[in-house]
């Protein structure tokens, strides 16, 4: 396995793809232009305000469990991702299966998904968090 700066260089490549991925999810309604935005419910104390805001907390401590946590090699980020990860990706199939919206983007997030909590389960990886959590 290949390290820089005492990480795996593959770890860099999945924290940088999340922070972009991470970003561009939750600006993706602006870019497409959605004439009513899925962010207007925040402001009220509705069921689907308070998932918007539960999401929009994940997706902020899962950009902090890969950044801080993967650069100080924390397993505790790890487990976290590969969870958040799994949970997305049964989120993705929910729409790519039932909502049917954006089936090409949609397909594409599976892979991202699957490639990643593939590459953090593996055993060169796991090695790297415990031996840098002691």
């Amino acid at each position: 396995m290949r390290y820089y700066r005492g990480m795996p260089t593959g770890l860099w490549i999945v924290a940088i793809s999340v922070i972009i991925f991470t970003f561009y999810y939750q600006i993706q309604p602006f870019i497409w232009g959605a004439d009513i935005s899925i962010y207007a419910p925040m402001l009220t104390l509705s069921l689907w305000g308070l998932f918007i805001w539960a999401n929009i907390i994940l997706e902020a401590i899962r950009v902090y469990a890969v950044t801080f946590g993967f650069y100080n090699a924390k397993n505790w980020a790890r487990l976290f991702t590969i969870a958040m990860f799994i949970f997305s990706s049964f989120w993705n199939l929910y729409f790519l299966l039932i909502v049917r919206v954006w089936p090409y983007e949609r397909y594409i997030w599976q892979w991202y998904y699957t490639i990643v909590i593939v590459y953090l389960l593996m055993s060169d990886v796991k090695d790297y968090f415990i031996v840098g959590e002691k």
